[in-house]
């Protein structure tokens, strides 16, 4: 990444964690063998970044020390800013701003990951972005801070853990901890007070959102976890073990299990289409049935035709309310949904409040494969090794056409 800095943030105290890590500090703790700060330089070394920043505050002399020989292991110019009082994760941004490239990338040091850093840097340069989050359908989402993207990448609304209230609609997107900066946002931004948290997400991102400044979600699949809790390291170590980290990896093809919706996963009577949260009626025996066959999978991506949209009976946000409380009710059952992807198009006109823009004979509503097709472009899926759960013939022959196999719901 030739034009690219990438700085992790490695500050903390890492309290969570003191039972188990002791006095290490909780990157450089070895997770089998290798710890999390040098996982994370190998992955950005071998992605082409060759001008690292690190800063650093606990137990400094420890952490420089072993910098040292990894910027020998890894032949990569590695600078470190050691904080002279605790800057908390961003803080110190504004400090070694002279040092950043025009668009950086941050990475929180606690991260165990792999992801093609070439797709992100694109998706942020194609949508001119001055901030995107790395974002991903969180598997702790009560503790989490969250975003809603209703057209899939511009965020509209930002969750701040302990801030602002929640419901199971409220959104699915967990921030990973991955984010593409401009160094611009740090001119436009004075750095926080003393009493101000210093979280990326809770400052940078916050005081973007009330600048009502464009931020951009980029929903991936690919692994991303911290090992901030007992829990989340055990967890950590057996994906580790099971190389459950690499495979999720854009580099390699990724299988796929798509689900339909409507009659699948909630019921709809035929003609008719959910739209409001209250109308949701879960099929539970197929949630239980559909999450034993998901652990075959690398991701679970949910295809459905919602031509409400271009009907003008539901919004893009109401839309991704529900879809909301569909992924939250299903991922505490067990089943993650990582991906929805939806056609909000129509093709017959007439309807009273419908949108003229969104009225076409279109190729991503199935029977049509195109959703399919934008969905392995992106996220180099499989589509042979691939299946389709649905009730529909449209379900049928849209796997047809998209090249995957196909199951009936009803033969589960």
């Amino acid at each position: 990444m030739k034009n690219y800095d990438a700085v992790i943030a490695c500050g903390g105290l890492g309290t969570r964690l003191k039972g188990v890590t002791r006095d290490v500090p909780k990157p450089l703790y070895p997770i089998n063998g290798k710890s999390a700060i040098e996982r994370c330089i190998e992955e950005l070394v071998n992605y082409g970044f060759n001008n690292l920043l690190l800063t650093i505050g606990y137990k400094s002399n420890i952490f420089v020390e072993f910098i040292n020989r990894l910027k020998e292991k890894y032949k990569t110019n590695i600078d470190v800013f050691i904080e002279n009082k605790p800057l908390g994760e961003c803080g110190a941004l504004w400090l070694i701003k002279d040092k950043l490239s025009q668009q950086f990338v941050f990475i929180n040091g606690d991260l165990i990951f792999s992801m093609d850093f070439w797709k992100l840097i694109s998706f942020h340069q194609r949508l001119s972005s001055n901030l995107t989050l790395v974002t991903h359908t969180s598997d702790h989402p009560n503790d989490s801070d969250l975003v809603s993207a209703p057209n899939g990448t511009l965020i509209e609304d930002i969750f701040i853990k302990g801030l602002k209230k929640r419901t199971e609609g409220n959104a699915y997107l967990g921030n990973s901890g991955i984010f593409v900066l401009n160094k611009s946002i740090l001119d436009n931004i004075k750095p926080p007070d003393e009493n101000e948290s210093k979280s990326i997400f809770h400052y940078i991102v916050r005081k973007m959102f009330d600048l009502k400044c464009n931020i951009f979600s980029y929903n991936t699949t690919e692994y991303i976890k911290d090992m901030g809790t007992p829990k989340r390291l055990f967890l950590v170590e057996k994906d580790l073990s099971e190389n459950n980290v690499n495979k999720r990896n854009y580099k390699n093809p990724q299988k796929t299990l798509f689900l339909d919706r409507d009659n699948t996963l909630i019921k709809c009577d035929r003609g008719k289409y959910v739209i409001q949260k209250e109308e949701i009626d879960f099929i539970i025996p197929n949630i239980e049935k559909i999450k034993n066959i998901s652990f075959n999978y690398d991701f679970v991506c949910i295809i459905t035709n919602q031509p409400t949209v271009a009907m003008g009976k539901l919004n893009l946000k109401d839309l991704d309310q529900i879809n909301s409380i569909i992924v939250n009710f299903c991922l505490l059952r067990g089943l993650k949904i990582d991906v929805i992807a939806f056609c909000p198009h129509h093709p017959h006109k007439g309807y009273r409040d419908e949108l003229s823009i969104l009225k076409t004979d279109c190729f991503c509503r199935k029977p049509n494969p195109g959703l399919f097709f934008e969905q392995a472009f992106f996220r180099n899926i499989n589509l042979k090794e691939s299946l389709m759960i649905g009730d529909s013939n449209d379900d049928l022959y849209a796997a047809k056409n998209a090249g995957c196999s196909f199951l009936n719901v009803n033969d589960l």
